[in-house]
């Protein structure tokens, strides 16, 4: 039996759920533990208080240390935890931060409530309007099913319903909010909000025989995954993910898709070795082929960030030349690291990874001082402390020398779909791509979910400071924890120094989703997505190398380049301009070789790259990390 199987057996409804869950477990120590500890990491080590403060014109810490006293004053009753809770969701939420969250503790930490199909949107004559998309089976109502149109949520009007929950909700702008309450409609963990007030919805919908009717739906509690892939150091390897939202994708998957977290799922399309990420296939589009490549998340699996990377790779490989649709829609993030490696798959200059900063305080740098990954903040932490700056030097997560071992992969033109569930991670794959000029983006929302940071977990700072004795950091009780942006992370290009937390990535064009795209698999985006594609110059830059008695000759085909440079062991050896029909070039000095880098430009833009390494008995192309 799968964790999805196992979890789904141990189902109920949401009313025995909560009669079941020991309410008032923490004494009255422990609840002022979890105030103590939440406003010592906003106060010392949270890297966008600051910025948080000035932008809402709230008052967390204030907000914690009068909840502080109130706590002292009390009497040991289990009857104000849920007073707690709710204070305690309600300053983390002021801080429209999806990276900095109080999670609640057992038993809604490792619960989530359903319903049993999820609500889609979609616009039509300027309203937002919504349609059942994926279901269970035996609801009850045969009438209730794919596509129908849902108009009211137990008597509110559905768009009302929406933005009413999206009041409640952490996203960093409204666009973030919005898109999270649609996809939380249906489907919630409990770890990180009260349970829905309802025990069960009236839903009034419009069937497809046009007759208006009423189902009655009823919430029900399963346990839930509390990661989506397994863990991932945060501090050898940085996470930029919104936790709550991987723990719904795994529960979507578990309720609506288990084929894929099975491993087999369903439909045409090019097989991964890892279905929950990726999603690969070929799109016609009247009567031009696209790639398009689905990332659902930048979490690697057991295979690690390199692995995760090499298979980017290879599906690219396998995709048309002509065009791809690169589409992270829904993505949470994951590793920083894997985002920018696969931002380097797709183009020939080196990319400019994105810096970060810590808060500059005394207890930032201690921890930076005790552990060597934190070496490089070092300096400019000492230094911004004694100057009275706010924040230390802003440097890479990821290290040029990462970035060097990946080919190029891809060399015809991109476009990437984003949406305002984008978070984190793949806000940083976003905006390194619109940074870095390596194509245009085509957004459904107005803004991706703007998460600017890499996350830490109160456990991270436990074992940053392991001395127990000395350490300011305790361990939660039953479950509860925190977590923070340790660093905020800055664009670089023509946006240098931007912050990216709340501003997100603005798409060069904006489309709405469609019925259309609802019901007949995004066929209105694709075809935007191909205009967008035609407005990008095509190219192709295939090199055959042959060497015969020591001597290396090149031989091209190519579209959209006019001129290769040949660089071999780190030095230039010869240039040649490309203007179709040339016979093979000969590129003195080369032989014995263990690397040979072919450079096209357009124009004087370097535009592709080539690179063979040596492996007996010659010369290969380089298509993986490590060849």
């Amino acid at each position: 039996m799968t964790q999805a199987d196992s979890a789904l057996a141990a189902t109920v409804s949401l009313p025995e759920f909560l009669a079941t869950s020991e309410v008032g477990r923490l004494t009255l120590d422990e609840r002022r533990l979890i105030v103590r500890q939440a406003l010592l990491l906003l106060e010392h080590n949270y890297a966008l208080l600051a910025f948080k403060v000035a932008r809402y014109g709230i008052n967390p810490l204030q907000r914690l240390r009068l909840l502080d006293q109130r706590l002292a004053r009390q009497e040991d009753d289990p009857g104000r935890e849920w007073r707690l809770h709710e204070e305690l969701i309600e300053i983390f939420n002021s801080l429209r931060d999806l990276h900095t969250r109080y999670t609640l503790p057992e038993p809604f930490n490792g619960a989530g409530a359903y319903l049993p199909f999820l609500l889609k949107e979609f616009v039509e004559d300027g309203r937002h309007r919504y349609l059942v998309g994926r279901m269970k089976a035996d609801l009850g109502d045969d009438a209730f099913g794919f596509g129908v149109e849902v108009t009211h949520w137990n008597g509110v009007p559905i768009h009302r319903a929406v933005e009413r929950f999206a009041q409640c909700l952490p996203g960093a702008n409204p666009e973030a909010r919005h898109a999270r309450a649609v996809s939380m409609f249906t489907v919630r963990s409990l770890a990180f909000g009260p349970p829905p007030d309802e025990d069960w919805i009236i839903i009034r919908y419009v069937g497809r025989d046009g007759q208006v009717r009423e189902t009655r739906q009823v919430w029900t509690v399963v346990p839930i995954a509390t990661t989506a892939e397994g863990p991932v150091s945060s501090i050898d390897t940085p996470l930029g993910v919104d936790a709550e939202g991987a723990q719904l994708a795994w529960l979507r998957a578990a309720l609506f898709a288990p084929e894929a977290l099975a491993g087999d799922p369903t439909g045409p399309g090019i097989p991964s070795e890892t279905p929950t990420i990726f999603e690969a296939r070929r799109v016609p589009v009247g009567d031009r082929v696209v790639g398009h490549l689905r990332l659902r998340t930048f979490l690697p699996t057991g295979s690690g960030v390199l692995g995760f990377v090499r298979e980017f790779i290879r599906l690219l490989g396998l995709l048309p030349a002509d065009g791809l649709v690169l589409d992270i829609r829904g993505n949470g993030g994951g590793a920083v690291l894997a985002s920018e490696m696969c931002l380097q798959a797709l183009v020939a200059r080196p990319v400019e990874p994105e810096p970060a900063q810590f808060a500059a305080t005394p207890l930032n740098l201690r921890i930076a001082r005790v552990n060597d990954q934190l070496a490089p903040w070092r300096k400019s932490l000492d230094q911004a402390i004694d100057s009275g700056a706010l924040y230390s030097a802003g440097i890479p997560l990821t290290g040029r020398d990462m970035l060097e071992v990946v080919p190029q992969s891809y060399f015809g033109p991109i476009v990437l779909l984003t949406d305002a569930r984008c978070y984190s991670a793949a806000d940083i794959f976003a905006a390194g791509f619109q940074d870095n000029g390596i194509g245009l983006v085509l957004g459904v929302d107005n803004n991706t979910g703007a998460g600017g940071g890499n996350i830490w977990q109160l456990g991270d700072l436990l074992a940053r400071l392991p001395d127990a004795a000395d350490s300011p950091y305790r361990e939660l009780p039953h479950g509860a924890n925190l977590s923070l942006v340790i660093r905020r992370v800055l664009r670089v290009g023509p946006n240098a120094g931007t912050p990216l937390e709340d501003y997100g990535v603005v798409p060069r064009t904006l489309h709405r989703p469609t019925r259309r795209d609802l019901l007949e698999d995004d066929a209105d985006l694709f075809a935007e997505a191909v205009k967008l594609l035609d407005e990008l110059p095509r190219r192709r830059f295939d090199v055959e190398l042959n060497e015969v008695d020591g001597r290396l000759t090149a031989a091209f085909t190519v579209l959209g380049v006019d001129r290769a440079d040949v660089v071999v062991d780190g030095r230039p050896r010869c240039t040649t301009d490309l203007g179709g029909g040339e016979g093979p070039l000969e590129i003195p000095g080369a032989a014995g070789g263990r690397e040979v880098r072919i450079l096209g430009f357009d124009r004087g833009d370097l535009v592709a790259l080539r690179t063979f390494v040596r492996k007996p008995p010659g010369l290969r192309l380089r298509r993986t990390l490590g060849d």
